[in-house]
């Protein structure tokens, strides 16, 4: 009885964390982007996500020596190809759980009412896969 009860607030997680990535990136490119959201982007990529993934992006932050599985290199075309921008939303804000990745990736709760930063984080992503 207790694991029907985990189960059915897993599930019922699941399904809020999904309909809240929908509702905060609906479309992405539709976002209005200021010059504010990608300063606090660029602010928030150095602070939280270079420390893993590297400020050039390639997975080799000081801290992903230390890491299993290492982070992901946004360079890598193959990984570019894998992954949506609804996905990138998601791991951005709920975390590497959230998308079957590593619970390592802390989630950023605080983004997720704030669409034109998480957009601008995106975008920045998905440059260096060109």
């Amino acid at each position: 009885m207790a694991a029907a009860f985990v189960l059915q607030v897993s599930l019922a997680m699941t399904e809020a964390a999904d309909a809240q990535v929908i509702k905060t990136a609906d479309n992405p490119s539709k976002v209005a982007i200021t010059e504010d959201a990608r300063a606090k982007a660029r602010d928030i990529f150095t602070e939280r996500c270079a420390t893993c993934h590297g400020a050039d992006g390639r997975g080799n932050g000081p801290a992903a020596a230390n890491l299993k599985p290492k982070p992901i290199d946004f360079h890598s075309q193959n990984w570019q190809k894998s992954v949506s921008d609804d996905s990138i939303t998601k791991a951005i804000i709920f975390g590497g759980r959230a998308v079957g990745k590593s619970s390592q990736m802390a989630p950023n709760p605080d983004l997720e009412n704030e669409p034109a930063i998480v957009a601008v984080l995106v975008e920045k992503i998905r440059k260096w896969g060109r």
